[in-house]
């Protein structure tokens, strides 16, 4: 029998362990949709990065997304890239990752999670026709909702890239903290602060 999310308030930090007996799983989910604009339809991706302590990647791999869709030997993976947002109309897109935190190595302390926009400076681009984002985090094995951030286009008339929200280690535990923050230069600028070099189009 299917468990039916239960829909919370929401709130910019929790843990996550304390907030799930039991948790193992992780299903990380972002649905959006667009207000009808004109122009080249948006191709937008969603995607993680896996950060040591000192804030860095430690390898290629811990960049997963569509063309690296798993990371973390495996405890981290893209599960599909959804098709290409219409111009046509507020049409709904959705991609996930899911994060297994039993099998997380123990030099894994963040795992930071982006939307961005296909060449979104060359087509300049930027979220600001974004109608709304829901980003969720369940626990995989029930369905439990742990987390949830809305947001809209308010205030995101210049990035091409979001740091939607991010999961850090604390011990044995593993904390929530909501950041939606606006990036102008796209998801390449926020590679290269976490170590990974990709080109402007990626």
């Amino acid at each position: 029998m299917t468990t039916v999310p239960k829909k919370l308030a929401e709130v910019t930090n929790i843990n996550l362990t304390q907030a799930s007996q039991g948790l193992k799983k992780l299903n990380v989910t972002i649905n959006w949709a667009f207000n009808p604009y004109g122009g080249k339809p948006m191709d937008v991706d969603f995607c993680c990065f896996v950060l040591g302590k000192d804030g860095q990647t430690r390898e290629d791999e811990d960049f997963v997304f569509y063309n690296n869709p798993q990371g973390a030997a495996l405890a981290v993976k893209h599960m599909g890239d959804a098709a290409p947002d219409s111009d046509s109309g507020p049409s709904l897109s959705t991609e996930t990752i899911m994060v297994d935190l039993d099998n997380l190595s123990f030099d894994i302390w963040r795992i930071v999670f982006v939307l961005s926009i296909y060449e979104g400076v060359e087509n300049d681009q930027t979220f600001d026709v974004l109608r709304q984002a829901v980003f969720t985090i369940q626990n995989a094995a029930n369905n439990q909702e742990l987390a949830r951030l809305t947001f809209s286009g308010h205030k995101l008339e210049n990035a091409t890239a979001i740091k939607v929200a991010e999961i850090a280690r604390d011990g044995v535990e593993w904390h929530y903290t909501a950041l939606k923050e606006p990036v102008k230069e796209g998801l390449a600028a926020i590679a290269r602060s976490y170590g990974i070099l990709i080109s402007s189009t990626t």
